[in-house]
């Protein structure tokens, strides 16, 4: 199992990097969920091979409390970091969010506790993808949710960008094909 832990814990450790320097950025509020669901898979994935390559053995009522607790970390943490955000409208009108030392923190502390728990329940750290994708996906649609509430109107033009830029996309790719 050291291969997948070891794995799991580099495309994690990489993950992180990426969003969290993001989202300490000021970004435009967007929800796109390809990546994260890509992200869930793949953790669905690892922990398929867990069990199919590595012999991982975990009892019935081990994936009710420890899946439980995961499944209730992963989102509560994704509520505090998304609440810990700061929100305001552009000069072109777009909602825009940042995160700041208590994203950082809600980060740290529910990636550690996780992590911890992992390592009680499988020995190693083969949900942590699975584990990152709920709690990106979930907080994505609580910052998207938030935004909404707290500018209704301005979240359309989000929402207008959103649905233009997609389409563009997916009109570039009839073009090459």
């Amino acid at each position: 199992m050291q291969n997948l832990d070891l794995t799991n814990l580099v495309l994690g450790a990489w993950l992180l990097f990426v969003v969290i320097k993001r989202q300490l950025a000021p970004k435009v509020v967007r929800f796109k969920m390809k990546f994260f669901v890509l992200v869930v898979l793949l953790g669905a994935a690892s922990i398929g091979d867990a069990f199919n390559k590595q012999h991982l053995q975990i009892s019935p009522s081990q994936v009710v409390v420890f899946g439980g607790l995961s499944l209730a970390s992963a989102i509560i943490f994704a509520l505090l970091r998304a609440w810990s955000y700061r929100f305001w409208v552009d000069d072109n009108g777009l909602v825009m969010r940042q995160g700041n030392w208590l994203t950082l923190v809600w980060w740290v502390v529910g990636i550690a506790g996780h992590l911890g728990v992992d390592r009680l329940w499988t020995g190693s750290s083969v949900t942590l993808l699975l584990y990152l994708g709920v709690t990106l996906l979930v907080q994505r649609g609580c910052v998207w949710w938030l935004a909404g509430r707290k500018y209704p109107t301005e979240m359309r033009a989000n929402a207008e960008l959103q649905a233009e830029r997609h389409h563009d996309r997916s009109e570039g790719k009839r073009c090459r094909d």
